[in-house]
């Protein structure tokens, strides 16, 4: 099993519509509190962990009223796959779309809301129809498939890390254990002295 990366589309000026009130609506989709979420959905971006949509709402108004306004895609895992692997949602998130900002050399604007069902867990993210530098960004076939690598290799790094992080801890209590166990046997003389002095006031 791999992370899977789907396209939901995209909204634009060339369509019909109102495609700013289209991502609106999928981004306070996105943070609702459903019944069938097992946490509480909650924005988030390449730096903050909670983020006011009011702020991302006023970026999508003031960004050129031609071409794209948002993209919309999905990470997710199997349940079983999250479990055995630890993937930490939010984390995979952010390292697949820095892996694709750096091959691609851009910086997009994007924010995303983590939707853990059961069965299901997976990642929502919209980007930004127009990157940091101002310029239209496009989200081809190639992308995705980009994005699909990216993803799966991130889970394997994940995992790798937390692995890596288990074996320092164990290794630094271990150490410890050996440094505690080392001064044990001193510390049994110390006591011994002290009782050996006690019983020696007694008798005086």
């Amino acid at each position: 099993m791999v992370a899977h990366v789907k396209s939901l589309g995209f909204a634009s000026h060339n369509k019909d519509g109102k495609p700013i009130t289209h991502i609106k609506e999928h981004i306070k989709y996105m943070e609702a509190d459903l019944e069938h979420h097992q946490n509480k959905p909650e924005l988030f971006n390449k730096d903050q962990d909670k983020v006011d949509r009011r702020d991302f709402f006023k970026k999508l108004n003031e960004q050129p009223k031609r071409g794209v306004v948002g993209h919309k895609l999905v990470i997710s895992l199997s349940e079983d796959e999250r479990l055995k692997y630890n993937t930490d949602l939010k984390e995979l998130v952010r390292d697949t779309m820095n892996c694709f900002e750096t091959k691609h050399n851009v910086k997009l604007d994007w924010i995303g809301a983590i939707h853990d069902d059961k069965g299901h867990p997976h990642a929502h993210i919209v980007i930004r129809g127009y990157n940091e530098d101002g310029k239209q960004v496009g989200m081809y076939p190639k992308h995705i498939k980009d994005l699909q690598l990216f993803a799966d290799q991130e889970k394997e790094r994940q995992f790798e890390r937390h692995q890596e992080l288990e074996r320092d801890i164990l290794k630094e209590l271990n150490q410890e254990r050996e440094a505690e166990a080392k001064k044990m046997p001193m510390s049994f003389l110390r006591l011994s002295i002290a009782k050996m002095n006690l019983a020696l006031n007694d008798k005086e």
